[in-house]
């Protein structure tokens, strides 16, 4: 299983995935919430890797994952924003006359920390396939 989070001072995105099903859950917490949240995930599917953006509030979940002994990895959050502002709306797109605005434009209605958390996994799954000729 795979834990992917995309950290910050006052929320964290999350995406667990699991290889063969893709993306199980996806949350946006509070930071507080956060090590709870990591720890149930861990009992119910067993935490295999956290992937941790780069970014604001990273050393804070890389101490949680050495204090849980998890392995981690650290992936750029470089753009990560613009990246998950273009799947959320690849998922949810625009209705109405919101159609006709850029969607570089656009505001997500919701929070999107969770997309980032998917930019963070989609660029270690990127970097392993090509590390492993896949």
């Amino acid at each position: 299983m795979i834990f992917a989070v995309d950290p910050g001072r006052e929320k964290v995105g999350t995406v667990l995935y699991r290889v063969g099903e893709g993306i199980l859950e996806r949350r946006v917490l509070s930071r507080d919430e956060f090590p709870t949240y990591l720890s149930s995930v861990d009992n119910r599917f067993g935490v295999d890797l956290i992937l941790i953006g780069n970014g604001t509030g990273s050393d804070y979940i890389k101490d949680l994952a050495i204090k849980k002994e998890k392995r981690f990895s650290l992936v750029s959050e470089v753009k990560s924003t613009e990246e998950a502002r273009k799947l959320f709306f690849a998922g949810n797109p625009p209705k109405g006359l919101k159609k006709l605005v850029p969607r570089g434009l656009l505001t997500p209605r919701v929070e999107i920390d969770d997309y980032a958390a998917e930019v963070i996994l989609l660029r270690f799954l990127k970097k392993y396939a090509e590390k492993e000729g896949v």
